[in-house]
C-alpha cells in the first residue's frame, strides 16, 4: 500500500501563496482607503472648527480664512478623487481575492476527493489482506487439526 500523494500539491501551494498575497494587497488597500477617509474627515472637522473660531475672532480673520478654506477645499477635492480611486482599487482587489480563493478551493476539493478515493482503495486492500490472512489461518488450522486427529477414530 503506497502513501497518499496528491499530484497537484505544488499547484495548491502556489495558489495558496497567491491567495495570501491577494489578502495582503487587500489589507494594504483597505488601510490606504481608511487613511484617506480619516484625512478627509479631518479636513471637514478642521473647516467646522475654523468656522466656529472665525465667528469669535471677528472680521479681521475673514481674509486669511478665505485662503485657508480655498486650500482646504482643494485638498478635499483631491482626497475625494483619491478616495474614489481607492474604492475602485479595493473593489478590484476584492474580486482578485475571490478568484484566488475559488482557485484554492477547487484544488482543495480535488485533493479531498483524491484522498477519499485513496482511502477507499486502502480499505479495499486491507479487506483483501484480511481475507487472505483469514483463509490462510483457516487453512493452517484445518490442516493442523486433521493431522493431530488419531487415525481410525472416525
Amino acid at each position: 500500500m503506497k502513501a497518499f500523494r496528491f499530484r497537484l500539491d505544488p499547484a495548491l501551494r502556489w495558489r495558496s501563496t497567491l491567495l495570501r498575497v491577494e489578502m495582503e494587497n487587500l489589507a494594504r488597500k483597505a488601510a490606504h482607503l481608511a487613511a484617506l477617509q480619516s484625512e478627509l474627515d479631518g479636513k471637514h472637522s478642521e473647516l467646522r472648527a475654523g468656522a466656529a473660531e472665525l465667528v469669535a475672532a471677528g472680521s479681521a480673520a475673514f481674509e486669511s480664512w478665505a485662503a485657508y478654506v480655498s486650500r482646504c477645499r482643494s485638498r478635499i477635492r483631491f482626497l475625494d478623487d483619491q478616495l474614489r480611486q481607492a474604492r475602485k482599487a479595493l473593489a478590484l482587489q476584492t474580486q482578485k481575492l475571490a478568484e484566488a480563493h475559488r482557485g484554492v478551493r477547487v484544488l482543495e476539493e480535488l485533493r479531498r476527493d483524491a484522498h477519499s478515493a485513496w482511502t477507499r482503495e486502502v480499505g479495499r486492500e486491507e479487506e483483501g489482506f484480511a481475507g487472505e490472512a483469514f483463509l490462510a489461518k483457516l487453512s493452517r488450522n484445518s490442516r493442523g487439526a486433521g493431522a493431530s486427529r488419531p487415525r481410525g477414530s472416525g
